[in-house]
């Protein structure tokens, strides 16, 4: 047994995470995503995002976990997105709901744009209504399928890029967007989860070693590590932030 599970706030996460996954599977809950957005249109404002992330917050807090970037971890992506301004275009991989994608985009500028890959069906069709309500869909644009196959079809340079999908995933969709000329001097990659704990715990989908190697013995990258907290909770976790430069 791993001992970062034996830290006393890193326990408590685990032991939601456990419980929840208990009734999912005793109660036959219905699926997570569906019943987010439900919970939003019932408790939020239309065309307000900032009411939307409060309540998909609260959710989150109080009735059933959820796998988004959350607040703390939000506020260091929103620093990342004003050092690069209002109209600038993001590349996210990984949207599950469109917590990071309506976070990102709320103060976006006319020509800014959020592009928000998701492998999933269900979550990329009950995140397109839950931006809808939001009033952010000439903003977000939504691509469903996976990311090894829609990376190559890109067109645009990004001025960010946001990890936030398995975390293995990380270099070999980083190199993908790097080969596929979708990176700009100055452009950032924020990639989420690459603490430790999120390695033990989820196994080889939550491990993203390889990518920390891969950028920060990288000349082509300026790299910083924030420790922080899994999303809801005390749980440890941490970023890595990588600045993408031909003149390093």
């Amino acid at each position: 047994m791993k001992t970062v599970f034996f830290k006393p706030d890193n326990l408590k996460f685990i032991l939601r995470i456990f419980f929840e996954n208990l009734l999912d599977s005793i109660f036959k809950r219905d699926e997570i995503s569906q019943t987010v957005k439900n919970y939003i249109f019932e408790n939020a404002k239309q065309n307000d995002p900032d009411s939307i992330l409060k309540a998909m917050d609260d959710f989150a807090k109080n009735k059933r976990f959820l796998m988004n970037i959350g607040n703390e971890k939000g506020f260091l992506l929103s620093k990342e997105i004003k050092k690069l301004g209002r109209n600038i275009l993001i590349l996210e991989l990984g949207c599950f709901c469109g917590y990071s994608a309506i976070l990102m985009a709320k103060n976006l500028g006319n020509a800014g744009k959020v592009v928000s890959l998701e492998i999933n069906r269900t979550y990329a069709e009950n995140a397109s209504e839950i931006i809808n309500f939001a009033g952010l869909k000439d903003k977000i644009t939504i691509i469903q399928g996976s990311s090894d196959k829609i990376i190559g079809s890109l067109r645009y340079r990004f001025d960010l890029i946001l990890l936030d999908h398995w975390k293995n995933l990380y270099k070999r969709d980083l190199i993908a967007i790097e080969k596929r000329g979708l990176l700009k001097n100055g452009s950032i990659i924020f990639a989420d989860n690459v603490g430790k704990l999120i390695s033990a715990f989820v196994g080889k989908r939550g491990q993203s070693d390889n990518y920390l190697d891969y950028v920060r013995n990288n000349n082509k990258y300026k790299n910083k590590n924030i420790k922080t907290f899994l999303e809801y909770s005390k749980a440890e976790d941490e970023v890595e932030i990588s600045t993408y430069s031909l003149d390093y």
